[in-house]
């Protein structure tokens, strides 16, 4: 029999909002491999999503007297690390905006390679078009409410009168046969 004592999420974040380190902790270990996973897949760099639990988690310890109130902890948190994945995300393009600025401009390098770069977009823009195109109906409703008009998932459970965790599932399926149809046609997945 183990001496743990079952996690309860609501008795964590009450200690955790009268700075309880363990209470912290204890939600540092619950949640960082997920939030890693998720950032690894997207950024591709372990040590940009080391950045973003560590980001995530000083966002968790400076808003802790809040946490209590929150109707669903785990739902913020995919946010604050969603938010946090698109900001190194954006400070990645940046630079490398920033070093392409520093080499020389119109060579006929640069612009070969300009060239194979929109034909590369142009080509999984219309995969990814297909892609969507062999979603079911609700798949579809989801995905382009929460990926191309950036709602959150209560805001489209809401939209389409179906539960969050409906939403998660539509969600996760839409995702799941995009990455599929996009690997299966010959595309590396970003």
């Amino acid at each position: 029999m183990s001496d743990r004592l079952p996690y309860n999420e609501e008795t964590v974040l009450s200690l955790l909002s009268k700075d309880s380190q363990y209470a912290f902790q204890l939600i540092y270990d619950r949640h960082k491999d997920g939030i890693f996973r998720v950032a690894v897949s997207m950024l591709k760099s372990t040590v940009l999503a080391q950045e973003v639990v560590q980001d995530v988690f000083m966002k968790v310890w400076f808003e802790r007297q809040k946490l209590h109130e929150l109707r669903s902890f785990e739902d913020w948190l995919f946010i604050v690390a969603r938010n946090q994945i698109f900001n190194q995300l954006k400070k990645v393009s940046i630079e490398w905006k920033n070093a392409k600025g520093l080499h020389e401009q119109g060579t006929y390098e640069s612009i070969l390679d300009d060239t194979e770069v929109n034909l590369d977009r142009n080509a999984y823009s219309q995969l990814h078009q297909k892609a969507m195109e062999s979603l079911t109906n609700h798949q579809k409703d989801v995905y382009q409410l929460v990926k191309l008009k950036s709602f959150s998932y209560r805001e489209v459970a809401l939209i389409l009168n179906i539960s969050p965790l409906t939403v998660k599932k539509h969600m996760s399926r839409a995702l799941h046969s995009i990455r599929k149809y996009i690997h299966q046609a010959g595309f590396r997945i970003i």
